[in-house]
């Protein structure tokens, strides 16, 4: 009986995977590679968040990026929070200075304006091939895009801008998604750089304004007088409470004669140690001119040009100042552009003398300005103010205003002193926690006799 045959085994060979068929000595290459960028990726880390200035931090992030992604150039753009737009902060190429002066892009224009619209990095490898891509730049300075990659750079789940880098050096070579998870690890920590040099930066410049504050209000105090006039028929009083954000009020009491005396309140326009300084400088003129001119209308004249000649920025000041005869118990009072003086008569009646009628000092040349003259009676009391005063606001945003200043005086019968300590409790109250951002300052006299 005939032996029957086995059947053959049909043996498949199995088809060699990718990654099979790459010589063992390129994957090794490849990997050595991966790491040396991991091992960049590391230290570019401790690098950026060693810088913070964000000029040189944008210039070495970009650098980084060129060369850890082997591209032959590369851009990071920051989104201006003011007008919403992206805006090229460094571009590093052959016409990387023609494309920083090019015009914004707006969210969702092109391939960096559509990744800064929708948080999404993007791969391309033929710019040309992609419908996103705007080519006008490449028209407009001559450079050819090939390969791109794009991704955001977010700073705590924010957009705050985007890096891309072009062209993958080596002929024929594209990037590709496995260089877009290290090109984000470079974002990643560009992104983080960034938001630490601009709190810095804030950090900075709050402090460089605290000690700018802190001079301006010594120089405010140094310059306002620490002792009131004494003299047997009047009392004397003033009271400046400076705001979060010193600004330029300014009083002063100047001594004549023996008979007369010089009362002026005042507030230069704008803030912090300009406002200081220019407060100081008037104060020294008006100590000044006043010694030559009896007549406060000839002493705002003098002053408003010396002022006007020095004054820069467009700065001014108003000021009420009145030349008080102690002995005939007569004022002369000038007023440019500051509010009136209230004058509140032994009855409790409030008036309003030399209203804001004249020019602010500063604003122009050869100004001339009026005066009035006013009779005081015993008991009579004269309270000047500055705007800070009126404005002091609530927490409700309402303004505590002349009606209700005007009401409290006539309530108020106290001295000088005690006048002044009831409004600045009276304006707290009203106030409460809600910021203030003016100076109030107060000066009072009264005929007791």
């Amino acid at each position: 009986m005939p032996v029957a045959k086995k059947k053959a085994k049909k043996i498949v060979k199995e088809k060699p995977s990718q990654a099979e068929m790459v010589p063992p000595e390129v994957r090794l290459l490849e990997y050595e590679e991966r790491i040396h960028q991991l091992e960049t990726c590391y230290r570019i880390t401790g690098l950026l968040n060693s810088e913070l200035n964000q000029t040189i931090l944008l210039d070495t992030i970009m650098k980084i990026a060129k060369k850890v992604m082997r591209a032959d150039a590369s851009s990071l753009l920051l989104i201006d929070e003011e007008h919403g737009d992206l805006v090229f902060q460094v571009a590093l190429s052959r016409v990387g200075e023609a494309i920083k002066g090019l015009t914004r892009i707006k969210l969702g224009q092109g391939i960096a304006g559509t990744v800064a619209k929708t948080g999404r990095p993007m791969v391309i490898k033929d710019a040309y091939k992609s419908k996103k891509f705007d080519s006008s730049y490449d028209k407009k300075t001559g450079f050819k895009t090939g390969s791109i990659l794009c991704a955001p750079l977010k700073a705590k789940d924010k957009i705050i801008g985007v890096c891309q880098v072009i062209h993958k050096q080596g002929k024929g070579k594209v990037f590709t998604r496995k260089d877009l998870a290290l090109f984000k690890l470079v974002c990643d920590s560009a992104a983080l750089a960034i938001q630490n040099a601009r709190m810095h930066h804030i950090l900075m410049e709050k402090q460089r304004l605290e000690k700018d504050m802190e001079f301006a209000q010594s120089v405010q105090e140094s310059f306002l007088p620490q002792n009131f006039p004494e003299h047997p028929d009047f009392q004397f009083c003033a009271n400046s409470i400076p705001a979060k954000n010193v600004g330029g009020d300014y009083y002063d009491f100047i001594k004549l004669s023996p008979s007369t005396l010089g009362i002026l309140l005042g507030d230069v326009s704008g803030k912090g140690v300009p406002a200081a300084l220019q407060m100081a400088r008037l104060m020294s003129d008006f100590r000044y001119v006043s010694t030559k001119n009896s007549e406060p209308k000839d002493v705002l004249k003098e002053v408003n040009n010396i002022f006007f000649e020095r004054s820069y920025r467009g700065m001014f000041t108003t000021v009420i100042y009145i030349v008080l005869d102690l002995k005939n118990k007569r004022m002369h009072i000038g007023n440019a552009g500051h509010l009136p003086m209230l004058l509140q008569k032994k009855g409790g009646k409030v008036e309003e003398i030399a209203p804001a009628t004249g020019t602010p000092l500063g604003m122009l040349p050869h100004t001339h300005y009026q005066q009035v003259e006013k009779e005081l009676e015993p008991g009579d009391r004269v309270v000047l103010i500055s705007d800070g005063v009126t404005e002091t606001k609530s927490m409700n945003d309402e303004l505590f205003g002349e009606k209700r200043l005007i009401k409290f005086l006539e309530k108020e019968k106290g001295e000088p002193a005690v006048l002044l300590q009831q409004l600045e409790k009276k304006l707290n109250e009203f106030s409460t926690d809600a910021p203030q951002f003016d100076d109030k300052t107060t000066v009072s006299f009264q005929l007791m006799r």
